[in-house]
């Protein structure tokens, strides 16, 4: 009988979890997790989900073009935590500035409530999925305390993003310390510094915040990792941490390139690895998946095999400034003098710059990752300051002392005669 069982919940566990427990005495850990909760989507947010991803191929090969003219080095950014902080920002775009946001964004087809709907949707739903995985999505919104926020968009950017609203003074220097404590508090002290400094003319900073921590489904023994050669395409060769293990994964391939999927948890996140083919090169990768159907016809293409994995440990650390990325991709107007946030605030405005920070560790555990997106604000009208102020105390005045932090006032006197 004990032999009977030992079938059956071998066999359950096949049915529940798709994947066969990999070899090389390498440990998984589906045991004992629920099955992941599937997201369902409507036909119109299943478009939307696909417009996103145009969004995040066209995003991530205008970064990579960028950097393969600069340094060249590793880089990741985040797609969605770029998408998700634009979404709001949009929220306060009108006319001409709304629509080149939202051609961006590739939804020029929807209205405010499928987008705004879509995001608060996904948010929600990829919290749940996983409960074996960390995942975090946070929205705040700091600002200027001394200019009048339009309610619609306070509300609109609360009830469906969650977000944070935090007035504050940008002219004192402890305000950059509050935004970038937000940012550390919500990358599991990842990223700790998203802005190095604010000023009096700033309207407002939106950041969206996505902290990530999975273990591999089938993970890696750290005794199989050992010293291997990894070959970068200017020939040059490095000594890596190599993993490896056999194991059954989803994999395809066609011309361009290799593809396997490394589940995390229960399997409702996973990382997809693209490798090119001999021969070919990331660029070739990078341009392929500019076409529509590609990653449509990737993703239908895997199935399991036994596998023979090699994976390096790698750790990446990345910082850059999006507003020539943005600009190439149509959103140039949102930066001009031209720019209309009056959904926003009745002082002119433009976006001042969109930032993104992140970080990536993989070993033989799983993933930690996580990416901050700040967009800062500015007004581009304020009132008039004379070239020249004449200050003539020559008669009775008031006077006081206060502390600038807080503005809490000390003394104050009246002087009338002397």
């Amino acid at each position: 009988m004990n032999s009977i069982k030992k079938v059956g919940a071998l066999l359950l566990l096949v049915i529940l979890f798709f994947y066969g427990c990999e070899k090389s005495g390498v440990e998984t850990v589906t045991k004992n997790l629920p099955a992941p909760v599937k997201i369902e989507l409507r036909s119109e947010e299943a478009r939307l989900v696909k417009t996103d991803q145009q969004f995040a191929f066209e995003f991530f090969s205008n970064v990579f073009e960028e950097e393969t003219k600069e340094e060249d080095q590793s880089f990741m950014v985040s797609p969605f935590s770029l998408s998700m902080a634009l979404a709001m920002t949009w929220n306060g775009a009108a006319g001409e500035t709304k629509t080149t946001m939202q051609k961006t964004l590739k939804m020029e087809s929807y209205s405010d409530n499928d987008i705004n709907g879509y995001y608060k949707k996904l948010k929600e739903a990829l919290l749940k999925t996983d409960p074996s995985t960390q995942l975090s999505i946070a929205n705040a919104i700091f600002t200027n305390k001394f200019v009048t926020i339009q309610p619609g968009f306070i509300k609109t950017n609360t009830d469906y993003y969650d977000a944070t609203v935090q007035p504050v003074d940008f002219s004192l220097p402890v305000t950059k310390d509050i935004i970038n404590q937000w940012a550390a508090d919500n990358t599991n002290n990842l990223i700790k510094e998203v802005i190095d400094k604010t000023n009096a003319y700033d309207l407002m900073y939106l950041l969206n915040a996505i902290y990530f921590k999975g273990s591999w489904t089938a993970r890696f023994d750290a005794k199989n990792t050992s010293k291997k050669a990894f070959t970068t395409e200017n020939g040059t060769k490095q000594t890596v941490d190599m993993m490896f293990q056999t194991a059954k994964f989803n994999y395809t391939e066609d011309e361009t390139m290799q593809v396997v999927r490394l589940p995390y948890g229960n399997q409702a996140f996973s990382m997809l690895v693209l490798l090119p083919k001999s021969g070919k090169k990331q660029a070739d990768v990078v341009s392929a998946l500019q076409d529509k159907e590609c990653w449509g016809e990737i993703r239908a293409a895997l199935h399991e095999y036994e596998v023979e994995l090699y994976l390096p440990k790698f750790k990446t650390k990345y910082s850059k400034k999006l507003n020539e990325v943005l600009t190439n991709m149509g959103m140039g107007l949102a930066f001009s003098d031209a720019a209309d946030f009056s959904r926003m605030s009745a002082f002119p405005a433009r976006i001042a710059f969109v930032k993104q920070d992140t970080y990536i560790s993989t070993d033989e555990q799983g993933t930690e990752a996580a990416a901050v997106t700040t967009v800062g604000m500015e007004l581009t009208s304020m009132p008039a300051i004379p070239q020249k102020v004449i200050f003539n105390a020559d008669k009775p005045f008031i006077y006081l002392i206060q502390e600038n932090s807080t503005g809490a006032i000390l003394f104050m006197g009246s002087v009338k005669d002397i």
